[in-house]
């Protein structure tokens, strides 16, 4: 299995520039597509959210009042967050056709779930979903995307008794 970097990957993703023999299937693609528009989403809101906190804070400081513009600044960011939620529903409910999509889900996932270790596992539930995605990023050859917060999780994970 070929070994994709995190940047060959990404730009491959968010360029459709993906291949039936890197997906395996039509639907991969699909989700592919999908998972790169969340992506995008992600760079809107981030842009929208330190607009829009830009304004209110210059608001703040001339008087408190909220400007139209922040008001829009803030309206701007909530409509791309639920945007992004109808592409996060969109890729939740598409099947993964093959081992490689399910490996990308998953690594929305831990991009979604922010968590790090012992503070944001609840239970065992949590340590065996991040151990499956870790051994699918394996796998699959696409360790290069794993979160930047990863090794260290792992790394404490291993000296910590998790109960059941």
């Amino acid at each position: 299995m070929t070994h994709l970097t995190r940047r060959n990957l990404v730009e491959a993703v968010t360029l459709g520039a993906t291949t039936a023999a890197d997906w395996g299937a039509d639907q991969d693609r699909a989700l592919a597509r999908l998972i790169a528009e969340h992506h995008r989403f992600d760079e809107a809101i981030l842009a929208a959210e330190d607009e829009a906190d830009a304004l209110l804070i210059a608001g703040r400081r001339s008087g408190g009042k909220r400007s139209a513009a922040a008001e829009a600044a803030c309206a701007r960011a909530e409509a791309l967050h639920e945007a992004q939620g109808r592409v996060a529903n969109a890729i939740i409910n598409m099947p993964a056709a093959t081992v490689l999509g399910a490996a990308y889900k998953l690594i929305v996932w831990r991009k979604e779930a922010a968590i790090s270790f012992p503070d944001d596992f609840d239970g065992a539930h949590e340590s065996f979903t991040f151990s499956a995605y870790r051994d699918l990023l394996r796998l699959t050859g696409l360790n290069a995307l794993e979160h930047p917060h990863d090794r260290a999780t792992f790394a404490r994970m291993r000296k910590y008794w998790i109960l059941s």
